[in-house]
């Protein structure tokens, strides 16, 4: 995920415990459901410990000059928003843990790693490239009703191993678990089965909806698409980041987001298909 010069002084830099890094990057999301606005956007994050920072600086998702801040891994969520002076909560292992509460069973599960012969150069960093597959049945309950799609899933994952365990001490760090197992293995194969930090990940997603066709004047669409990728742009260690770039400023103000949409607070679109994004 990122970019560096010299390459032999970053290496010594990163492989310090307390090392922190900074990097820019682009991400977007599209799908082939029109429920799903396509999402592209541009940031610079930092990752010191189990503290980040996302400054969002372009694009359709956010508005360019708002930013999230993490200080607890990603357990607690805080989205800030300068213009309006005013912040949003959001609590991610609540969300998790409702999602385990949730009727949701996982069934016919198959994942496999392959490590590919590419090795591209991405943010000035040698990569090894590594594809993950997933196949499963999921099937959520809504009272009597049982909802049934097969899911798959393939991540791929150019990685460098020149930051040692930044990524993974942070991951780590605010590790969510749902408390569903199944949901809970699904997560830490993404996260744990390659090792390395990523500089550029795409994620594609095919759902097939098991439901029957009830009537033709109600056509259900069985297939649906979603394709999610980032990519590092350049990247730097940090010996240290100031404590203020994980604080709210004084004087702001805590929004409600139910009245004040332009917070957009960072709450992904749940489908059927669980995620450890």
């Amino acid at each position: 995920m990122k970019r560096v010069v010299w390459v032999i002084g970053l290496l010594a830099v990163v492989e310090s415990a307390s090392a922190a890094i900074q990097y820019e990057f682009r991400q977007s999301t599209h799908s082939d459901l029109e429920s799903m606005p396509s999402a592209d956007f541009t940031g610079r994050a930092v990752i010191d410990g189990d503290r980040s920072r996302v400054d969002f600086l372009s694009g359709n998702a956010y508005t360019p000059g708002t930013y999230l801040i993490a200080t607890n891994g990603s357990r607690t969520l805080t989205f800030v928003n300068p213009s309006k002076k005013s912040y949003v909560e959001v609590n991610a292992g609540s969300v998790a843990t409702a999602l385990g509460s949730a009727k949701i069973s996982i069934a016919n599960k198959k994942v496999g790693v392959t490590l590919l012969e590419d090795h591209p150069t991405i943010a000035g960093l040698p990569t090894d490239h590594y594809r993950l597959t997933f196949s499963y049945d999921i099937t959520v309950t809504f009272g009597t009703l049982p909802l049934s799609e097969t899911v798959h899933t393939v991540i791929d994952k150019w990685v460098t191993q020149a930051f040692g365990d930044v990524g993974e001490m942070f991951l780590a760090s605010g590790a969510l678990k749902t408390g569903n197992p199944d949901l809970d293995e699904l997560s830490d194969a993404e996260n744990t089965k390659v090792k390395g930090f990523a500089l550029r990940q795409t994620i594609n997603v095919t759902t097939v909806n098991n439901a029957p066709q009830v009537a033709k004047q109600l056509p259900l669409r069985r297939t649906s698409t979603q394709t999610r990728e980032i990519t590092i742009t350049s990247i730097e260690p940090k010996a240290a980041l100031p404590n203020m770039l994980f604080t709210i400023p004084a004087g702001y103000h805590k929004a409600d987001p139910l009245r004040d949409d332009s917070q957009k607070a960072p709450l992904q679109i749940l489908s059927m298909e669980p995620s450890g994004d």
